[in-house]
């Protein structure tokens, strides 16, 4: 399910509900999208971003699931430009970033030069 470098735009995590997680669940949800943005494949973490802290905080591997189908109809509508623009402007609180490093995606936050 993973596809690509895994990615996200929310940065913010409440530190207690990580911990509080990590400590009562052994199984941790994180809704994932694949998609191809300015050429290349990344892995989207769409939500369970606490779930996905907790899980690595609980030394556990995530599982991964996709997104939920409404959000996959929306998508199903769109073509693959209105996607790639959607996910690519709309940010919670950071620029795109690499989950495992926290360096924003550059090629990501920077205008499209066409030419």
């Amino acid at each position: 399910m993973i596809n690509g470098p895994l990615i996200s735009s929310q940065r913010y995590l409440d530190r207690a509900k990580v911990v509080d997680k990590a400590y009562r669940f052994n199984r941790f949800y994180v809704e994932v999208y694949p998609v191809v943005l300015r050429g290349k494949q990344y892995t989207l973490i769409m939500d369970g971003h606490h779930s996905y802290a907790a899980a690595k905080l609980a030394g556990i591997e995530p599982t991964y699931r996709p997104i939920r189908k409404k959000l996959a109809k929306i998508f199903k509508g769109m073509t693959q430009r209105e996607i790639e623009v959607l996910l690519i402007n709309n940010i919670t609180d950071s620029h795109l970033y690499y989950v495992e490093s926290g360096e924003v995606v550059e090629e990501l936050a920077m205008p499209e030069v066409r030419g």
